[in-house]
């Protein structure tokens, strides 16, 4: 950790530990209202399209996967790798939740645990360019210039580009919950 400190004077382990906590949740929520665009920019490909193949799934079958009562128990980085041209975290969450799967239509209960909370063990990868550029304050789109609000949605307003997230800072690469 140490080492990631010295070559990345921005990392904090307590902002990024909130960091980890707000995509987690936001990408269950981003599941949950089949919206990943919400989270994209927080996300690599491969992560998105794990998720949008379990989104095209539920979708197929007309269904709704839900996370009632979903917080994080616990948020700890079990490592950290300083590669030539990245910086990899790995962190356990343990979440916790209500889950189960609702008709999409008629929002009634199919099946799963919607009466008491389930702990999961999740384990997330994350990946930081070493040559990151730096961030403003304020973000602007790369391909119109407007103003962005990164956290609140990713994607510009006024053109719909994504903002690419990965020239900036840290983006999940990886996620395998059990």
């Amino acid at each position: 950790m140490n080492e990631l400190i010295n070559l990345d004077p921005t990392f904090t382990e307590s902002s990024f530990k909130t960091k980890v906590d707000n995509i987690f949740v936001m990408l269950h929520v981003s599941l949950m209202t089949d919206n990943l665009k919400r989270v994209d920019h927080f996300i690599s490909d491969n992560v998105y399209e794990k998720f949008n193949s379990r989104l095209n799934t539920l979708n197929s079958n007309n269904e709704r996967e839900m996370f009632d009562e979903l917080n994080v128990k616990s948020t700890d980085i079990i490592n950290v790798e300083v590669m030539e041209n990245k910086f990899v975290i790995t962190v356990r969450i343990i979440s916790r939740y209500m889950n189960y799967i609702v008709d999409k239509t008629t929002n009634n209960y199919k099946r799963g645990n919607n009466t008491s909370r389930i702990e999961k063990e999740n384990i997330l990868i994350f990946e930081k360019k070493r040559n990151a550029k730096k961030e403003g304050v304020v973000r602007f789109c790369p391909n119109c210039g407007h103003p962005m609000d990164v956290n609140k949605s990713g994607f510009c307003e006024f053109c719909n580009s994504t903002y690419n997230q990965e020239d900036y800072d840290w983006v999940l690469t990886d996620i395998k919950t059990y």
